[in-house]
């Protein structure tokens, strides 16, 4: 399995936005994008804090990001 190595919530909003996600809307902390119709769930936004392993891998597996 492809480990990654430790992110900030902005480098993982980066990698939705270059994989072809767009961002939709934000409810509180957690964003939405979008893509060829399909919306992800709540993805949380943090800035400059990083995001868990776990977290991480499960949205990147999840939506190819």
């Amino acid at each position: 399995m492809h480990r990654i190595r430790p992110m900030k919530y902005s480098e993982l909003h980066r990698r939705f936005v270059k994989a072809g996600w767009t961002f939709d809307h934000a409810e509180g902390s957690h964003y939405f994008y979008t893509k060829d119709g399909v919306m992800t769930e709540p993805i949380p936004y943090h800035g400059s804090h990083e995001i868990g392993k776990g977290l991480a891998n499960k949205l990147i597996r999840k939506y190819k990001v």
